[in-house]
């Protein structure tokens, strides 16, 4: 049985929790294990509690660990800042995980300030304006460095609606319906990648038919 990684990724404020609500339509991703932090600091404590945010850390390790180590699929959400999520996208690929990507992103730092303030007035969680700002651009330097990593992926911009803008799966460009300033980088890189990948299959016809039987199926284990 095929094992995938789901990734739900953008910075805080972006609006991944909706995306993967929208996402859970999809039965493979709503059969997945959940990892999500602030969803189990919920769970077990306060987010305002510095100890209960590093129990809900460790939980999330130990739930990542156990999806490893027994080949379960599993989804995440993440702003796709530090080390360790990066290493879990290395981590996941290494074993042979399937890794789809749901990037939702905003033109500006400041519209997800505003977010995470219109949040706190509700109830939520807060995120400093200055760590905000941080992540932002971070956020989008590792977007650019690990999407073509992945087999699959789906990206939106939720500036002010919901927009998926471009997706590609299995070097192939399935749309791109418009051009979006802060995610040019990443989609330059995909599309150059492509490219080279038409060029060196014209140039090996075997290689060609070798590409073709893995997409049906054959020489996978």
């Amino acid at each position: 049985m095929k094992k995938v990684f789901y990734l739900f990724a953008g910075v805080n404020g972006a609006g991944k929790s909706t995306l993967y609500n929208l996402a859970m339509i999809n039965k493979n991703i709503k059969n997945s294990i959940r990892i999500n932090t602030d969803e189990i600091v919920k769970e077990i404590g306060d987010w305002k509690n510095n100890s209960d945010q590093i129990k809900a850390a460790k939980i999330a390790i130990n739930l990542r660990n156990d999806c490893f180590i027994n080949g379960k699929s599993f989804n995440e959400e993440t702003t796709l800042t530090g080390k360790t999520i990066l290493k879990t996208i290395d981590r996941a690929k290494e074993l042979g995980y399937e890794l789809q990507l749901f990037y939702v992103g905003v033109s500006s730092p400041e519209i997800a300030k505003e977010r995470i303030k219109n949040r706190v007035e509700k109830g939520g969680h807060n995120i400093e304006n200055n760590i905000v700002e941080k992540r932002y651009y971070e956020s989008l330097k590792n977007l650019k460095d690990v999407i073509s990593k992945f087999d699959k992926a789906q990206l939106y911009d939720n500036s002010n609606k919901y927009i998926e803008f471009f997706s590609f799966e299995d070097n192939k460009i399935l749309f791109k319906t418009e051009d979006i300033i802060w995610a040019s980088e990443a989609i330059n890189i995909i599309e150059n990648k492509i490219k080279n990948k038409e060029k060196e299959l014209k140039e090996n016809p075997w290689k060609k038919k070798l590409e073709k039987d893995k997409t049906k199926g054959f020489g996978r284990d």
